[in-house]
């Protein structure tokens, strides 16, 4: 997953004479192993499948970001995030300190440039492969009211569509997904042992806590903890929650569900990848007990009853609207 920009970062990050780097929701890269060679370097990373990609190249991960002569990063999809990390890294450089960020042009990256302008001051730029590579320094012209700001508009807190805990950046914090709300029109009362695969914020999870009096334990399963830590709060009236910060497609799930509901994704960073649906849909099969319930919303044209026809002794779909379909099987 070399992006242009992820590139650039990292054979700028190079060529940087500090003491102490810090790469704020690193993505793996090989030359991230050369970087940590040459210098003292923290990669900061919340998502679990880039967390063990990093790892599988000998890097550490660490959960806090430490006092840095350097913080790299390349934003996210979400606006807000995206100014919420730019303020974080100034908290977290020394004075003179330097927050280098690379972009491609297609998401954003000019508009970037402009937002860290109107924070620092200043910013030093230069563009490659249809990418922007900029940077500032962290001096008295730190606007520290807007960064304030940044830092508090990126904070979790109750959205007034759905009444839950959710953060910028996450999947549909703003308000509930289509799919998900498809799904939640036609989930039963569950009972026993129940998984929230995918879960993000608890959408699902909260919404099963006040309709099912029978369930025994609830599992939330998420590969995002940011995504998870809002969710623990939107179910933290429930007795009996465990949490697992886990990539479903490739670590082991909690097993022996009597029920599992899931949305799962079908996209790897900007790109589509139906495999990745699949691969969780075949998880989620496994972690069923005999005689358990499997519910999922799924986009219409994804290919999943085939997977699901193979682990399942009943598949059915129970509706199709909007472009998505809920499917019950029951293993």
């Amino acid at each position: 997953m070399d992006s242009p920009a992820l590139h650039l970062l990292a054979e700028a990050a190079l060529t940087q004479q500090a003491k102490k780097m810090s790469v704020l929701h690193a993505q793996p890269h090989p030359l991230w192993v050369k970087l940590g060679q040459q210098t003292e370097v923290k990669f900061f990373q919340t998502f679990k499948p880039y967390i063990l990609e990093l790892e599988a190249l000998g890097v550490q991960v660490s959960d806090k970001l430490g006092e840095s002569d350097l913080v790299l990063f390349i934003p996210s999809k979400d606006k807000k995030q995206t100014l919420g990390w730019m303020a974080q890294a100034f908290t977290h450089l020394v004075d003179g300190g330097k927050l280098l960020i690379a972009c491609e042009n297609q998401y954003g990256a000019k508009s970037y440039e402009a937002a860290l302008k109107k924070l620092a001051g200043h910013v030093a730029s230069t563009s490659k492969s249809k990418c922007r590579v900029f940077s500032a320094k962290k001096t008295s012209t730190l606007n520290v009211d807007l960064q304030q700001q940044w830092l508090n508009d990126a904070l979790p807190d109750v959205q007034k569509s759905h009444g839950l805990w959710a953060q910028s950046g996450l999947f549909s914090w703003k308000k509930a997904d289509v799919g998900s709300s498809l799904l939640l029109e036609h989930l039963p009362k569950l009972s026993g042992k129940v998984m929230d695969l995918c879960c993000g914020y608890g959408l699902l999870a909260a919404h099963i806590i006040k309709t099912s009096p029978e369930m025994t334990h609830l599992s939330l399963v998420e590969a995002e903890r940011l995504a998870l830590d809002c969710a623990a709060k939107n179910t933290a009236y429930f007795a009996d929650v465990s949490l697992h910060h886990l990539d479903a497609a490739t670590e082991l799930l909690p097993k022996h569900m009597n029920a599992v509901v899931c949305n799962p994704p079908f996209h790897t960073g900007q790109s589509r990848d139906v495999e990745l649906g699949q691969t969780i849909v075949n998880k989620a099969c496994g972690a069923l007990t005999h005689g358990g319930e499997l519910y999922l919303v799924a986009n219409r044209q994804l290919p999943y009853e085939h997977i699901l026809k193979e682990h399942l002794r009943e598949v059915e779909c129970l509706a199709a609207q909007d472009g998505f379909k809920v499917i019950r099987g029951k293993k």
